[in-house]
């Protein structure tokens, strides 16, 4: 019945490939022309795309040979072993008889059918544009050719839509590109938190972000006070630029100034060639001076005429260097209370301080807790391919402690939850270790006033003997005070009689 409603319709199929009927109707719905030629190279299909582009009727052509009715055709340049060149640099278009042998009047049908084998060949329309015919010999199972498929491809057009599909690729790419920088500041944005406080800060950053006044971040250890700094940073006009971070206290103050400003060759012994400082590496960016409470006072005025004049020189140099960048500073110190003292300038200050942002201590954002706590806890299963979970009554332990060192005490608890214990849920037991850290600090610690009269190793030794005196008096054997310091025992008796630690704790 298939073949009989087919027949009325493909009337211009000849009778004898009514067993190939069906593979025709499907050729007929394909936008590429086709036609198929049998094993004496007359035309017995052609579709309706073919008869559309050789603007020959479908009933005028079947049942005449091949070369009758292409006679009228261009040439065809030789047939392609590769039909798709293997350099890439030669274009579609580019595609011209210097990259072929010969030429030849005899059509890829014809050639498909007397070399037994699939044959592309290269011709020129009448409007101009390149086409290739693609012919591929059908078999029999006694390996005769029963007949041979020819399509057509206009590789101008081909060749077009590339063009256009690699301009619309490089705007694809190019929006990427912008939405993967856009989620990159997103996804490394480390400002957790709902806290009305928390919430206060986030509606500040992009307001003060765009403008290059100073700003002075103020808050205790561990509060994130350089995570808002790049906040600040990644939301500003200079988020392209160079982000430098400055810890004030970290590096020597007979290495601070030649470090923040650099030095020509020979301003010291050592100084073999010149070299710029962290200041001139991020001209056009920003600079964040961490612990900016602890930078030497002789350093302060310097420091004080680059905010003022926007220039600096470098540590034995004569030539003025201007400087283009957006300081932000960060203490946990109360600064007003060192002006006082004349340990911090007062107009330093000032310039500092033209836009003060004050971060909470965690203890009073209990809100954040819980959301800071899934974060971290989300982080280091990741990092070391676990799957641990809180349950409520650990994530509400969490919220009870103090926190006395904030986000980066927390931070190091989940750590440790997440690497110890082989349990995935994480209970409230689990917490125990952050009280008995906390008990194991000593007074000290807890309430420690540096002396500034004495030396750096001197301050350290008389830390550690507190320390030490202070786990002696409460685990009561050098094995206990151990354990509990992360330390051999023999370190701890070694230490004690150093620093002279009476036995009054056995």
């Amino acid at each position: 019945m298939l073949i009989q409603e087919a027949d009325m319709e493909y009337n211009f199929v000849a009778s004898e490939n009514y067993k190939y009927l069906n593979a025709f109707i499907v050729s007929d719905f394909i936008d590429l022309p086709i036609h198929i030629i049998n094993e004496e190279g007359f035309i017995i299909f052609v579709n309706k795309a073919w008869s559309n582009a050789y603007k020959i009727r479908r009933d005028l052509a079947v049942g005449k040979h091949i070369q009758e009715v292409m006679q009228n055709e261009l040439q065809y340049f030789l047939s392609l072993e590769n039909p798709y060149p293997a350099d890439e640099s030669v274009r579609i278009n580019d595609l011209t008889s210097s990259h072929l042998d010969d030429i030849s009047n005899e059509s890829a049908a014809l050639k498909a059918l007397h070399q037994r084998k699939k044959i592309s060949m290269v011709t020129s329309s009448s409007e101009g544009n390149k086409i290739m015919v693609t012919s591929t010999p059908v078999f029999s199972g006694l390996n005769e050719i029963v007949y041979v498929y020819t399509f057509v491809q206009n590789l101008t057009e081909i060749s077009k839509l590339k063009e256009r599909l690699d301009s619309e690729i490089e705007m694809n790419n190019l929006l990427k590109s912008k939405l993967t920088s856009l989620m990159d500041k997103k996804e490394t944005s480390k400002l957790f938190g709902k806290s009305k406080k928390i919430r206060d800060i986030k509606e500040l950053i992009p307001v003060i972000a765009k403008t290059d006044a100073s700003i002075l971040i103020l808050g205790e250890s561990g509060v994130g006070k350089e995570v808002l700094a790049k906040e600040i940073y990644l939301n500003s006009n200079r988020a392209d630029k160079p982000f430098l971070t400055i810890n004030c206290s970290a590096i020597p103050e007979n290495l601070l100034e030649s470090e923040m400003f650099g030095y020509e060759k020979g301003a010291f012994t050592g100084a073999v060639t010149s070299k710029p400082g962290l200041f001139e590496v991020a001209n056009g960016g920003t600079i964040f001076l961490d612990e900016i409470g602890t930078m030497p006072l002789s350093l302060q005025p310097k420091l004080l005429r680059v905010l003022q004049e926007n220039e600096f020189m470098r540590v034995g140099g004569t030539k003025k260097i201007s400087l283009d960048v957006r300081f932000i500073s960060a203490t946990n110190e109360k600064l007003m209370e060192m002006i006082s003292s004349g340990k911090f300038r007062q107009d330093l200050y000032y310039r500092l301080n033209v836009i003060p942002v004050k971060i909470p201590p965690l203890k009073d954002r209990k809100d954040d807790i819980r959301i800071l706590s899934e974060r971290f806890l989300d982080e280091f299963n990741k990092k070391y391919n676990k799957r641990k979970m809180f349950n409520e009554s650990a994530l509400a332990g969490l919220e009870k402690y103090d926190w006395p060192g904030n986000i980066r005490e927390l931070r190091n608890a989940i750590e440790r939850l997440v690497i110890i214990g082989e349990k995935d849920v994480i209970c409230e037991n689990q917490l125990s270790f952050l009280a008995q850290s906390k008990d194991q600090m000593p007074d000290s610690q807890l309430n420690y006033n540096i002396d500034s009269s004495i030396s750096l190793k001197d301050a350290v030794k008389k830390y550690e003997k507190a320390l030490i005196q202070d786990a002696l008096k409460k685990h009561k054997t050098t094995y206990g005070a151990a354990k509990a310091l992360r330390t051999s025992q023999s370190m701890i008796a070694r230490k004690s009689k150093s620093f002279g630690i009476n036995k009054d704790w056995e």
